[in-house]
């Protein structure tokens, strides 16, 4: 085999292939579960910390213990808000749905409306659930009221992927069109927020033109989950009987959230179990902590993802093709981990997430099938005679034995061709031994034209004999075929100066069909066949002679 496989149209064809197979995986999320199981690993090595600006007031289980069951009456949470207003903090996100007036108690509502916007920095949420199940999505904002008083509504809807994990967040959303922030960023709006240019995430193309009726996206970014158990937290009702300093609330932005078992929503991370699961008050302590940070993990925009993962696998396997190899997968595996190498360190010091496994699974692909072409093209030299590119005399044993085996089974004909060059040694003296090698060639390739069942096996037998296996071919159509090689021989008219009487080139065909009855293995039928070209020699040269039948 030569030293490169490469050509210009191997090269294109290779090249083309890998990017039909990496647009493949990646268009149709095939990889989408191991480049899911890769960004965990990653990301769990990142090590993020909790902004120590950030605190949660949780509702949990001691509150619910101190203040009875939920839901607690509005005036309550009224109170909480005057507390904290004193405490002087940036902004309050108030991660409490209040979609509907409290009819049982309207001086509680009015209290909270009041605590609202006396505040001036509280954040509402705005919901978005079905009608009914499987039904057209509706955003549930809090009532008018109190959606009047506060100083901004944000959506506080959480995206999973399809094995439940949320490992991205829309920091725009809405029905028909993205006009909600995320509830993080609609806290940071009250102290001026982050300008729209500023805004990480990649962008959704099709935004503005969808159904009014769906919930449109815009501005995914893949979360640097922190653990819950890093935020700084405090009790509800610590707050409420005073015993929280000031100090600890004063500047910081403040969550107040359900954090109690069994209550609110629960939203799956790729944290490592045990903190894998956490109230969605500390989800979107996460999406806030992000934003403070500045360290948001954006996608890597198609645009720029194909190219880059079709790059990665073309460039190993163009110098696979050029340079192979006995150590051809010290190169792949090195381009296996660059490849990973590529997205770990993007992930970490860019904060660009580039799913890699497309690139991986096309080059551990095309390296198999690379294999697989490696291990064919051994095994077609390791049976193939390397001047005349027919079968060689080990392959042409093995395959006569298995083919006479196959006949006696089977009780069809086998026939057998051996072919002598007619004085041979006088034109190698004469015209050299690279003009004899060549005019070999020549006769295999006038043996290949008639040869060329599927079955069929042209082979060198030695020297200057060459050979032919016909299964299933009787003596008289073997005979027809060594009468049409000799022909064609005649036909070349390659000069001969030694061949006497016919100054060309010649062939002699020993022809003989196997007798299964008679014959008990290869090596009779191999013998009577070398017998036939001997008698086709001894009657002038330049003919085929068939064996006479064990009958005759």
């Amino acid at each position: 085999m030569a030293a490169s496989l490469l050509s210009w149209r191997n090269g294109f064809i290779a090249a083309l292939a890998t990017a039909a197979c990496v647009c493949l995986l990646m268009f149709t999320g095939a990889t989408r579960i191991a480049d899911a199981w890769f960004y965990d690993a990653a990301i769990a090595r990142t090590g993020g910390t909790a902004d120590n600006r950030i605190v949660v007031i949780a509702i949990d289980d001691k509150s619910l213990s101190a203040l009875g069951h939920w839901p607690w009456r509005r005036r309550i949470h009224a109170d909480l808000l005057g507390r904290l207003r004193e405490t002087q903090p940036k902004a309050i996100g108030f991660d409490v749905m209040f979609s509907e007036p409290d009819y049982s108690d309207p001086d509680g509502d009015r209290a909270l409306v009041a605590a609202v916007a006396h505040s001036g920095h509280v954040v509402m949420p705005v919901m978005v659930e079905p009608q009914e199940p499987d039904g057209t999505p509706v955003e549930v904002l809090p009532m008018s009221a109190l959606a009047e008083a506060a100083a901004g509504l944000g959506h506080t809807a959480v995206d999973a992927d399809p094995d439940g994990i949320s490992r991205s967040a829309y920091l725009r959303a809405g029905l028909g069109d993205p006009h909600w922030p995320a509830f993080a960023l609609a806290l940071l709006a009250t102290q001026g927020g982050i300008a729209a240019t500023d805004i990480p995430g990649d962008r959704n193309p099709t935004q503005g033109i969808a159904s009014p009726y769906l919930w449109n996206r815009d501005y995914r970014v893949m979360v640097p989950y922190v653990a819950a158990r890093d935020f700084q937290q405090v009790s509800y009702i610590d707050v409420m009987r005073g015993q929280v300093p000031a100090a600890l609330l004063h500047g910081r932005w403040l969550l107040v959230g359900v954090t109690a078992h069994g209550m609110g929503d629960s939203v799956l991370t790729p944290l490592r179990a045990g903190e894998d699961r956490m109230p969605g008050v500390l989800y979107q302590a996460n999406l806030l902590n992000m934003l403070l940070q500045r360290n948001a993990i954006a996608p890597l925009p198609m645009a720029w993802q194909v190219p880059a993962a079709i790059l990665l696998v073309v460039v190993p396997i163009l110098l696979l093709l050029r340079h192979p190899s006995r150590r051809a997968w010290w190169l792949i595996l090195a381009a296996a981990v660059f490849i990973l190498a590529t997205s770990a360190v993007l992930l970490s010091h860019a904060r660009v997430w580039f799913p890699p496994m497309a690139s991986l699974f096309a080059l551990l692909l095309a390296f198999l099938l690379f294999a697989a072409y490696r291990m064919r093209q051994t095994d077609r030299l390791a049976h193939s005679d390397a001047l005349t590119h027919l079968a060689n005399r080990r392959l042409f044993d093995l395959i006569l034995n298995r083919e006479f085996l196959a006949a006696r089974r089977s009780e069809k004909p086998l026939s057998l061709l051996l072919i002598d060059v007619d004085h041979f040694k006088h034109y190698n003296d004469s015209c050299g031994h690279q003009a004899g090698d060549e005019m070999l060639r020549t006769i295999a390739q006038a043996v290949m034209r008639h040869v060329c069942r599927p079955r069929d096996l042209p082979a060198r037998y030695g020297g200057d004999e060459l050979a032919a296996i016909l299964p299933e071919t009787t003596a008289h159509m073997a005979s027809r075929i060594a009468d049409a090689i000799v022909r064609d021989v005649n036909s070349l008219a390659l000069p001969h100066p030694g061949a006497g009487r016919l100054p060309i080139v010649t062939v002699s065909i020993g022809v003989a069909a196997s007798d299964p009855k008679r014959e008990h293995d290869s090596g009779a039928l191999l013998e009577r066949a070398d017998v036939a070209l001997y008698q086709a020699k001894r009657l002038g040269r330049n003919r085929s002679y068939l064996a006479p039948a064990w009958d005759a």
